[in-house]
């Protein structure tokens, strides 16, 4: 399927070197979807599902570390008015007395749940989380989320890749679709 134009950015480095961007910046600064980018490289190639999956997960782990160093050492100056950007300083106390209830939990959960982890990372800083705890658990949470996301690649992913190629517009309008998501959170 070499021929379906959309895939054509998969089969380079440009396709995992966005998603680990993606992946990065969606932990740390922008409560954007990444899954967009890495369903586009799984679908391409659902065989190999696992590789973007592990890179995602890696890179979510990352920018959740970055999130963590800004709670930690200047959540004032930059946490706060991040979180307050997105709306998020409402979740702020919720989320708080979940860590210290049992961190690792809401690490372990953080990726199935509709709270953008770019809170979980700077709250965790700012509450006093262990960063080897939130390392630990929030790799085991965003690598369970996407081998979860892989394993369902590997299954759907040719049957989906064969409709797309069919239906060409309706991945340019699932682009334009993300693209106005991130936008509109960028702008808020």
């Amino acid at each position: 399927m070499k021929d379906v134009r959309w895939a054509r950015w998969t089969d380079g480095r440009a396709g995992p070197a966005l998603l680990f961007v993606c992946a990065v910046v969606e932990g740390c600064l922008i409560p954007a979807p990444t899954e967009a980018v890495f369903a586009a490289l799984a679908i391409a190639r659902p065989r190999r599902a696992w590789a973007p999956g592990a890179l995602a997960a890696a890179g979510s782990v990352l920018g959740g570390v970055i999130a963590w160093h800004l709670g930690a050492t200047a959540f004032d100056r930059y946490g706060q008015p991040l979180l307050a950007r997105y709306g998020l300083m409402c979740e702020l106390e919720a989320l708080g007395a979940l860590y210290r209830r049992n961190a690792g939990l809401a690490l372990l959960t953080s990726g199935y749940t509709p709270v953008p982890y770019l809170l979980y990372g700077i709250v965790g800083g700012a509450t006093g989380v262990p960063l080897g705890t939130f390392v630990v658990f929030s790799a085991l949470g965003r690598g369970s989320k996407y081998a979860v996301l892989a394993g369902l690649a590997r299954i759907a992913g040719p049957p989906v890749r064969r409709w797309l190629a069919r239906n060409p517009w309706r991945m340019a309008f699932a682009v334009a679709a993300v693209a106005l998501v991130v936008l509109g959170a960028w702008i808020r």
